[in-house]
This record gives C-alpha cells, sequence and structure tokens, in this order.
C-alpha cells in the first residue's frame, strides 16, 4: 500500500521539483522532508495542509490513494 511520503513524493516529482526547493516552500529541513516520503516520519496535519495548498489539491485528495500521477 502507498503511503503519504510516497504520494509527496510522486508529486513532487511530476513537478519537477528537488526536495530542497519543496523543503523550503514548506517550511521544513530537506532531511525531515526525506524522512517523510520515505516512510520513516509521519507528516503533521499542518504539513499535510501546507502541501496540499502549494499542489493546489485538496487535503482529501491529498489522503486519497492515487491510482497514477503524471
Amino acid at each position: 500500500m502507498e503511503n503519504i511520503g510516497f504520494k509527496l513524493k510522486k508529486l513532487r516529482e511530476s513537478k519537477n521539483i528537488s526536495q530542497e526547493e519543496l523543503a523550503e516552500e514548506l517550511d521544513i529541513s530537506q532531511s525531515k522532508l526525506s524522512k517523510i516520503e520515505n516512510g520513516r516520519l509521519r507528516p503533521s496535519v499542518p504539513f499535510l495542509f501546507r502541501a496540499s495548498q502549494f499542489f493546489s489539491i485538496t487535503l482529501s485528495d491529498l489522503l486519497l490513494v492515487f491510482q497514477d500521477i503524471h
């Protein structure tokens, strides 16, 4: 089953954004973002909200299992 970190990574990659760039936009460290993307750290609700705003999707959509991200 795909986790939220994997979804965030796929969204980031689909926009050709580096971890460093996204971490700066979301006001977290690159190492923390890496841990979230790799499933080693659970993201906070405020972080998920900022991420959904950054990617212009609803928080509900971010939390749903994506079939395919392009």
